[in-house]
């Protein structure tokens, strides 16, 4: 095989930052938009945006913990949930003219923290149910 021009393919920023991206992007469609107009959601953005500057942990256990009414449930259970709520939150703060802002930096490593704990669920899980074996192991394995 010869390959007459290989190309090259440059980042046009941090590794790290390029998932996050990718899902705030995602997220910030119409569809996922229509939703962050909702009440709860107001609700919602105005208890996190009270607790901005207080750091990464105490805005994921707002977040994990919210509840729009005192005796339901969760209202953002799940990491995907999470994740979500969060893309619009950071969507919110892009449209106040707040990108880039401490509150915008610190929003974003907590959807940074959500998308690694998201992986790693997911690896996990690959891990548990899709098992590399060698051949070794399927000569020991107990049927």
């Amino acid at each position: 095989m010869y390959i007459e021009r290989p190309t090259a393919v440059a980042a046009t920023s941090a590794p790290e930052d390029l998932p996050v991206r990718a899902l705030e992007r995602h997220l910030a469609r119409p569809d996922h938009a229509a939703q962050s107009t909702e009440p709860g959601f107001e609700a919602f953005y105005q208890g996190l945006a009270a607790l901005f500057g207080s750091g990464e942990k105490e805005l994921l256990r707002f977040i994990g913990s919210y509840r729009s009414s005192d005796e339901g449930p969760l209202d953002y259970r799940t990491v995907g949930a999470q994740m979500k709520v969060v893309g619009q939150a950071l969507s919110r703060l892009k449209d106040e003219g707040l990108e880039g802002s401490a509150q915008d930096k610190e929003l974003r490593a907590v959807m940074a923290r959500l998308f690694g704990t998201s992986m790693f669920i997911s690896q996990y899980l690959q891990e548990i149910f899709n098992p590399v074996l060698d051949e070794d192991s399927r000569e020991k394995a107990d049927w």
